[in-house]
């Protein structure tokens, strides 16, 4: 019954063909009418075939372009066959070096286990392969100064999957200002996130805490927010956990920076969300004071006047991010993914540290980037 009822409740929230493709998500079996358009598109992979792969990344493919995966691949090479079966791909390939030897795939989508993304990425771009790389983009100092030496060097090449400000509410926000903005920001992000058990992968210490699997998407826009100005030079971060056995569980986070800007994150996870991840967004910069619930409705005030907006299906920006290779949308500038992947890894590097406060200098880790990339 509790199936049936969540079943009910994503096609309120989803619609009917978004939730068919998460059901065949958890349930890895094919449901053949979701799917039956063939693309005359051959040149696109998918590494990567859990969860996020086939119901999100396989379905706004194929809801563009029908069937268009020539070949996916997974360490497990069940879920590979599962998802090549869902998704009607043409193959499934024995290694991530066949997709990289076959000239007829031109574009590669990454949506691997975290810790995997940076060094398939690199790969991908050094066989001359443009490359969609899911969030995060790297875990570590070391993967991130590899694959930005390749990205400065093609940066046409390289679409990132930090979503949320591809949503229609921050694109909507962001055509509110009449002009740039000018003044300090505030932005306040609570957020229901999943029960994560003691044994889930993002527990692996090599794979980057639930900082990069999780805060990261609102660091990313945190900073993505500070670019419509321009970026500080100086974060001031306080980091506080309730529980310091799992400091990546129940936490607030918190970033001031030189410019008078202010950022609030809190995560928790005392129950399992119903209805998957749920946000609660509130912003404010020059005149304007914006709402965002759960990426389904927005509210905007601009001195006197307010508006609402509803956002049906839900849109929290994959569509648009996952387009980003064929579209005429601007890509996110490599500048502000590097930006925020430099922020997030220093978040982590406090909470495996079990630091409270620290201060993150954007010019010094920029340099501290470079001396990384001398020694690739």
């Amino acid at each position: 019954m509790s199936l049936l009822r969540k079943a009910w409740r994503y096609l309120w929230i989803y619609g009917p063909r978004r939730t068919l493709f998460k059901i065949a998500g958890r349930s890895r079996r094919k449901i053949p009418f979701v799917s039956a358009r063939r693309s005359t598109r051959r040149d696109i992979a998918l590494i990567g075939c859990g969860q996020f792969g086939v119901a999100t990344i396989g379905y706004f493919l194929i809801r563009r372009f029908g069937r268009c995966l020539e070949q996916v691949y997974d360490t497990d090479m069940s879920k590979a066959q599962s998802a090549s079966s869902i998704l009607g791909a043409r193959r499934v390939a024995n290694s991530v070096e066949d997709i990289l030897r076959d000239p007829q795939t031109d574009l590669i989508y990454i949506a691997s286990n975290h810790a995997s993304h940076a060094d398939y990425a690199v790969a991908a771009l050094d066989a001359g392969k443009r490359v969609y790389i899911e969030k995060p983009v790297a875990v570590t100092l070391d993967q991130l100064a590899r694959l930005n030496r390749r990205v400065e060097k093609k940066p046409d090449r390289v679409s990132v999957g930090y979503n949320r400000p591809f949503s229609g509410a921050i694109k909507t926000l962001r055509k509110t200002f009449r002009e740039n903005p000018s003044g300090p920001l505030s932005l306040s992000c609570f957020v229901s996130g999943h029960v994560i058990g003691a044994d889930h992968w993002y527990r692996i210490p090599e794979e980057g805490t639930r900082i990069c699997g999780n805060a990261g998407h609102w660091i990313d826009l945190f900073v993505h927010l500070l670019s419509w100005r321009d970026l500080p030079s100086i974060f001031r971060i306080q980091m506080m956990s309730a529980d310091l056995g799992e400091p990546d569980d129940n936490f607030a986070l918190s970033i001031a920076t030189d410019q008078g800007d202010i950022f609030s994150l809190m995560l928790t996870a005392r129950s399992e969300p119903f209805e998957g991840i749920n946000e609660t967004i509130n912003f404010q910069q020059d005149s304007i004071i914006c709402k965002i619930d759960d990426f389904r409705q927005m509210t905007i005030w601009d001195g006197p006047r307010v508006k609402k907006w509803r956002f049906w299906p839900k849109d929290v920006g994959h569509r648009v991010g996952i387009e980003q290779p064929f579209s005429d949308t601007p890509r996110r500038k490599w500048l502000e993914v590097q930006t925020s992947t430099l922020l997030m890894l220093r978040i982590t590097e406090m909470v495996r540290k079990g630091e409270a406060e620290a201060e993150f200098s954007r010019s010094q880790a920029l340099d501290e980037l470079r001396s990384w990339e001398t020694l690739q």
